[in-house]
């Protein structure tokens, strides 16, 4: 376990941990969240703790959880899996506004800023590829706005074009388009009261 923690100006990131099992099962088996998630199943604390156990031997993937630093509330997850550090690349996803009071917040985006960051800064990957179920619309345009576009070349990852039945597309974010979209990002935030530095780590 690395223990992650990210500090922004709204929100925190930090890396999964046993406290938040009850949110994570929650939010997972809510109706309305995991219409489209790589869960066919009802999660409950036994099958999360053994997920967690692999999880804790399993260096290619990691979980955050995004918290509302003012209210102390845990309200997201994100991560990623299937890195290959020698080919600097792996999947980002894991994507879950488990509290819906969230969705299109700014504090969701100051977390998806200080992901993105660390993922090319830090973690040093060039490239993140993300699947995305065909008809989830609102999460092809969150991907997109945030720098993401179709791969139209070989697919890198062909195992993840069909799960549990659903059919997906595979999504490409180089640093560079990150970098493109990066400025604009942070303009918003700073509309909203966020004012981000070049790590992506807010700033009062």
């Amino acid at each position: 376990m690395r223990e992650l923690r990210f500090e922004g100006n709204a929100v925190y990131l930090e890396e999964v941990a046993e406290i938040y099992f009850p949110y994570i099962i929650a939010w997972r088996n809510d109706p309305l969240n995991n219409r489209y998630l790589n869960q066919p199943f009802p999660l409950d604390m036994e099958k999360q703790q053994a997920w967690y156990r692999h999880y804790l031997s399993d260096p290619t993937q990691g979980l955050l959880i995004v918290v509302d630093k003012q209210h102390d509330t845990p309200f997201a997850t994100m991560g990623w899996t299937d890195h290959i550090p020698e080919e600097r690349l792996c999947i980002t996803g894991r994507l879950l506004v488990g509290d819906r009071r969230y969705r299109g917040s700014s504090l969701f985006a100051e977390a998806t800023l200080i992901f993105a960051d660390y993922m090319y800064g830090a973690f040093e990957v060039d490239t993140c590829y993300a699947h995305i179920v065909r008809d989830n619309i609102a999460s092809i345009r969150y991907h997109e706005k945030y720098g993401f576009h179709r791969n139209d070349g070989v697919v890198q990852f062909p195992d993840e074009i069909i799960v549990n039945g659903m059919r997906q597309g595979e999504y490409v974010r180089a640093q560079a388009d990150w970098l493109s979209v990066r400025e604009h990002i942070a303009q918003r935030l700073s509309r909203d009261g966020i004012r981000m530095n070049q790590a992506g780590e807010g700033r009062l």
